[in-house]
């Protein structure tokens, strides 16, 4: 059913990452200037791996990126991150990490996938006392899928979470899975397939005559349910021509930081859709902004 979601997906993760600059592999990382490791496993599935790099100039405690893919959160791959890792540990002197988790399918839903983000953070974060670090803060960001689990896990588990999130930025994520916008025709599918998506997402099966009933589900599983005064500082950057994630998902997102005096930064992409490819100033803009972020709250 999913299988041209799949095929869309891959194409529109890699014009984001030609976008943001990202992509490549590991970004000449050299093992005499970070402790790198590669696909380590996190968990017992398949999919439960990450990269990560520690930059070894550090007086003991060093913040992490944490780079989470997209893909409907039914494709991806970490590796389209490998060259953003290794700039954040050369060029920063930072921590960071990109991990793979399981694919929503009947028994995997959005919350699972979190449990796989307090997973990897653990693990990282022993991988770090091994060698005489911790890891004490996270900024958490992605595209797309990953953007919305970037959001979810930082508002959801700010609290709990094995290394505390400290910020997010967030490239076209998806923040209200309830959201009406989402359920016509679009680059998604038809109905019954954005349907088939969002009912795996949050775990309970539902039509689109039955949606009402699924909002309280759909709600667990989106993140602006989860704003509150203590929400964590947030990059937002959406294109006004998003045929995936609907705009009103960002501007939703935004009543509710301003609701709660979040500090956020919002850049909005004029002539960009999902890809976020053809505004060039705004993805500047994010990139420095991404850094200033990474500076302020991990340093």
């Amino acid at each position: 059913m999913f299988d041209k979601i799949i095929a869309f997906f891959i194409s529109v993760i890699f014009t984001i990452l030609n976008a943001l600059g990202l992509g490549g592999v590991f970004g000449g990382i050299n093992s005499s200037d970070a402790y790198v490791f590669a696909n380590m496993d996190y968990g017992k599935h398949e999919r439960q791996v990450l990269d990560l790099a520690i930059p070894k100039d550090n007086d003991g405690e060093i913040g992490l990126v944490l780079f989470i893919h997209g893909g409907a959160w039914i494709a991806g791959d970490k590796d389209g991150y490998k060259d953003a890792v290794g700039s954040c540990a050369n060029d920063l002197g930072i921590a960071a990490a990109a991990l793979n988790y399981r694919y929503l399918d009947e028994s995997v839903s959005l919350h699972d996938i979190a449990d796989d983000i307090d997973s990897a953070l653990s693990a990282i974060k022993t991988a770090g006392e091994k060698k005489g670090v911790k890891i004490n803060k996270v900024l958490l960001t992605g595209s797309s899928a990953g953007a919305h689990l970037s959001m979810f896990y930082a508002y959801s588990r700010k609290d709990t979470a094995p290394i505390t999130p400290a910020a997010v930025c967030s490239y076209c994520g998806p923040t209200d899975l309830y959201d009406s916008n989402f359920y016509y025709e679009s680059a998604l599918g038809d109905t019954a397939t954005v349907c088939g998506l969002m009912s795996w997402a949050c775990g309970q099966t539902f039509t689109i005559e039955e949606k009402d009933s699924a909002k309280d589900a759909l709600y667990s599983v989106s993140p602006i349910a989860y704003v509150n005064e203590n929400t964590v500082p947030t990059i937002l950057c959406h294109g006004e021509k998003d045929d995936v994630v609907p705009y009103s998902n960002a501007l939703s997102i935004i009543e509710k930081f301003e609701q709660y005096g979040v500090e956020y930064e919002f850049i909005s992409y004029p002539n960009s859709d999902h890809g976020l490819a053809n505004d060039p100033d705004c993805a500047k803009r994010a990139d420095k902004l991404l850094h200033e972020y990474a500076i302020e709250y991990l340093k």
